[in-house]
């Protein structure tokens, strides 16, 4: 067995527990027998947290990411003007129009592979190496090896929540036959019961322990009945508790809002990131995301020397006229009340990593140089439509510019976008590169939120309605003020908490993290009508085995999605 290194100062970067992956293609500076690399205890933790890379770019940078939310009613990547059409990609994902043959779907079935590879290939070497020798104990060599298990049902957990019947490999050169839905679910519940216990209790960020793969226990009984056709919701509600009581490691539940999101600046820690990828300015970055939302002009109101694609942005609230929309889905910025503090204009508010509200809404105005927040004398204006005038952003989508003529008549959809078409996302925050935060936040993959809601709707699933809403409240307090708390508490106003209220919720509390389309999935919800997107004509919850896939791997047969 071969194994391949960049060798480079990023490997050096391991006190991060990840390290850049940007192209999976590039040529490594050398090849080394896997005998001869492991030579102490350092090369031993660089081969560890090499698949880790991989993790953060297959959850947070693309097709992953694209297929779970511009699939879903929350966020839409409108074609705006000649910009963004992509060969309709973004069309055929908000539609429900893919094919076996979408790039974004094979890019959604390779990466997670790709990572499960790595860590195959890792694992094996590991468990030659004589530990001792090496500078290390046999119980850290348990350790590293219950870690690369979890990490790879992580990535198996993509899989079968996107495919169901996916392959499961023993080793990266075999060509093997999809296993069933049940087989894929138990043989990631194993993974992970039998990886906790050799894991330590919260670990060093960005390594799984024994709170991280507990959790992963949880989405994957959450979702089992979608999955496998048999429910779990009983363990589910078994191991959240666990996990809230402190079974698996100390977590609590961030008493501010922007808490689990802005850890990693200015030295803060979320005490609610179960696991979460770490990143740092000119080391590993937020890249993507920051690229995939923002406008060209962001730079000059958010203080950093970035450009943005100015593609994703929230599905419109209102129409052409400024109009609600009627959906009972999407909608995203007008679910959040009057007085949720989630809702209000993104601002910074000192100097010291300090700032308000999740979303970019409105005029957009310059940062002030040296300042806290945004020199409203000075508007930032648009390039496009909107060259050299106020480039302020709306919550609708529509050929404003061209109104009464153009393409006006075309009305809202996915192709008819502007510039400044859409709320967009703040919930990650880039604060100002100037006074060296930007770049700085973690991904929070688990939060101990997603425990609490979890366990929230066993509870509500089971009849137990007031104790879902004691959850779910213990968690939204925090996002309220205190003169609109009581009429926006579940525990004061029960009748609130419905099946479709439960839906929006989770929807507001996990905006952008990755989890709508299988919360839509899970509820039975996936195929409704929202913006641009009528009901589904036939079942669309799992992507087709991309041609390119059953092309390489005779053994694989369509999985009756087309």
């Amino acid at each position: 067995m071969k194994i391949k290194h960049q060798i480079s100062s990023v490997m050096l970067l391991s006190i991060l527990s990840v390290t850049a992956c940007t192209n999976l293609d590039e040529k490594p500076f050398s090849v080394m027998d896997g005998n001869t690399y492991y030579q102490d205890k350092n090369s031993v933790i660089a081969a560890v947290v090499r698949p880790y890379e991989h993790g953060h770019w297959c959850g947070w940078d693309g097709d992953r990411w694209l297929l779970q939310e511009l699939t879903a009613d929350n966020f839409v990547w409108t074609q705006k003007g000649i910009h963004g059409y992509d060969g309709g990609d973004w069309q055929r994902l908000h539609r429900h129009s893919w094919t076996a043959e979408d790039n974004r779907v094979y890019g959604a079935w390779s990466g997670p592979y790709q990572g499960i590879s790595q860590c195959v290939l890792i694992m094996r070497d590991l468990e030659k190496q004589n530990y001792p020798a090496l500078g290390l104990t046999d119980a850290d060599k348990a350790h590293n090896l219950a870690e690369l298990r979890t990490l790879r049902a992580w990535y198996y957990l993509f899989l079968i929540d996107m495919f169901r019947s996916v392959p499961l490999y023993n080793t990266p050169q075999e060509v093997v036959p999809a296993s069933s839905p049940a087989e894929v679910f138990a043989f990631i519940e194993k993974e992970l019961k039998e990886a906790i216990p050799s894991l330590p209790k919260n670990t060093r960020i960005g390594r799984w322990d024994q709170g991280g793969a507990a959790a992963l226990l949880v989405r994957l009984y959450l979702n089992a009945e979608k999955w496998t056709g048999t429910a779990k919701f009983t363990e589910c509600a078994t191991v959240a508790q666990d996990i809230i009581d402190g079974k698996y490691g100390t977590y609590s539940i961030d008493t501010d809002y922007r808490g689990p999101f802005r850890s990693g600046i200015n030295s803060y820690r979320s005490p609610e990131n179960i696991f979460e990828f770490p990143h740092a300015k000119n080391i590993y970055e937020f890249g993507w995301m920051y690229n995939a939302t923002m406008h060209y002009q962001a730079r000059y109101s958010l203080d950093n020397d970035w450009g943005g694609w100015n593609g994703i942005h929230l599905t419109p609230s209102r129409n052409p006229d400024g109009a609600l929309y009627t959906y009972k889905l999407g909608m995203p910025y007008e679910r959040y009340p009057e007085g949720d503090k989630r809702r209000q204009p993104f601002r910074t508010t000192s100097r010291n990593a300090t700032y308000e509200g999740f979303f970019l809404i409105g005029q957009q105005y310059a940062y002030v140089p040296g300042g806290v927040g945004f020199d409203s004398t000075k508007p930032i204006v648009g390039t496009e439509e909107y060259k050299g005038k106020p480039l302020a952003y709306v919550d609708q989508v529509a050929r404003f510019s061209e109104k009464p003529g153009g393409r006006w008549g075309e009305g809202s959809q996915v192709l008819t976008g502007e510039e400044n078409s859409g709320v967009r996302l703040m919930k990650f925050p880039w604060l100002p590169m100037s006074q060296g935060f930007f770049q700085f936040n973690s991904a929070p993959e688990i939060r101990l939120a997603e425990v609490y809601y979890s366990l929230a709707e066993c509870r509500y699933r089971a009849g137990a309605k007031a104790e879902a809403a004691t959850l779910l409240d213990a968690v939204r307090r925090r996002n309220f003020t205190d003169a609109a708390w009581p009429a926006n508490s579940y525990v004061t106003n029960l009748a609130k908490l419905t099946d479709d209220e439960f839906v929006i919720e989770l929807g507001r509390e996990f905006l952008g993290e990755r989890h709508r389309r299988t919360d839509l999935v899970r509820w039975g919800r996936f195929g409704a009508e929202w913006w641009d997107k009528p009901v589904d004509a036939k079942d669309r919850s799992v992507f087709p085995i991309p041609r390119r896939a059953m092309n390489t791997n005779p053994n694989l047969k369509p999985n009756g999605y087309e």
